[in-house]
């Protein structure tokens, strides 16, 4: 179920590029390989390629050898929290992977660390090796259906500001303040199933509700009065939403 206003939501593209920044598992499939990677570490670079670490001892560094490797990734949206269907989205990547030289490997690090100082990337040639991925096609799959991409708009597009930091804060959320879900419900001016809240998703421009009944699961999405630049934005908003003081 979604809400039928035109809220302000995140375009496929940045939703897409999303999945692609939380550390959701991948497999690799190339022909008659299908390869699992737990949660590998991703970025876009500047020409729309994707970097991705992996440990050193992976089968998949065998595998694409001293030439290219043409294969598909496929990145599952995981929710952070147990629920019965925890898959969010499907993200597919089809195209070349190629390992690069240790120089080039770090260069590129050094590349994403000037705009994103992601800590996992200092991992980079301690267990890990870094694997560039160049795509060819980009497939975003979610509730509101399917979603072809050029990878052009894939790598310009910014993952949501949250996404690192949604599956503790959601977590929280269901753990310590159950009461805050149901007053979203409550004071939600749609029509909303009947059902237990969990939080589902968050993004700048809103809050995701999972409503699990017996009858079976129902997802909605909360919009903010503005979008949110900061987590005490997004604390705001849904304090507001629910009908509570924030300043208590």
């Amino acid at each position: 179920m979604r809400a039928s206003h035109r809220a302000l939501e995140p375009s496929p593209a940045e939703r897409a590029r999303s999945v692609l920044a939380r550390p959701n598992p991948a497999t690799v499939t190339a022909s008659e390989l299908s390869l699992d990677l737990a949660a590998p570490v991703c970025h876009t670079g500047p020409g729309d390629e994707i970097t991705l670490l992996v440990p050193d001892d992976h089968r998949l560094l065998v595998e694409i050898g001293p030439d290219p490797l043409e294969a598909t990734v496929e990145f599952v949206d995981t929710a952070p929290l147990d629920l019965r269907d925890p898959t969010r989205s499907l993200l597919w990547i089809s195209g070349a992977l190629s390992v690069p030289e240790p120089d080039e490997a770090r260069d590129r690090a050094l590349e994403v660390l000037a705009r994103d100082p992601d800590e996992r990337l200092l991992d980079l040639g301690h267990g890990h090796t870094m694997v560039v991925l160049v795509p060819h096609l980009v497939v975003h799959s979610a509730q509101d259906g399917c979603h072809l991409l050029h990878p052009g708009e894939f790598g310009r597009a910014h993952a949501d500001p949250f996404g690192r930091w949604e599956g503790p804060w959601l977590r929280h959320l269901e753990q310590d303040h159950p009461d805050v879900l149901y007053a979203l419900v409550d004071r939600c001016p749609l029509p909303l199933p009947d059902g237990r809240p969990r939080p589902l998703g968050v993004d700048r421009f809103g809050l995701l509700l999972r409503l699990e009944s017996a009858d079976g699961d129902h997802d909605v999405r909360i919009p903010f009065r503005r979008p949110a630049r900061t987590p005490h934005d997004v604390a705001h908003e849904v304090h507001v939403l629910a009908g509570i003081d924030h300043r208590h």
